[in-house]
């Protein structure tokens, strides 16, 4: 029993350690950076499409034609670098 306890308590810790450096992933990595899961890549609009990690709401990036073709066979989770748009779009400076 005493060791099913520790089991417990030692799995709520790796939870809680988990869930912390999720959540920070994002403000971690620096200003104008957002980490997440590709969702969507819109080719004809030039846009990408993330599930951030920290916020777990869905964040669009437009890309330039050098970006687009870069992420061409890109998958899973990225961190992506970005600037302030003219019209108040964010604009990938680099995806990786």
């Amino acid at each position: 029993m005493a060791t099913r306890k520790i089991t417990t308590l030692v799995g709520f810790a790796l939870a809680a350690l988990f869930t912390s450096s999720v959540t920070l992933a994002c403000s971690a990595m620096g200003p104008k950076t957002h980490v997440g899961q590709i969702t969507e890549v819109d080719r004809e609009h030039k846009t990408l499409t993330i599930m951030d990690v920290e916020t777990q709401k869905p964040i669009t990036f437009s890309l330039d034609n050098q970006l687009l073709l870069a992420i061409n066979s890109a998958s899973g989770q990225v961190v992506v670098r970005y600037r302030d748009g003219d019209n108040g779009e964010l604009v990938a400076t680099s995806v990786q």
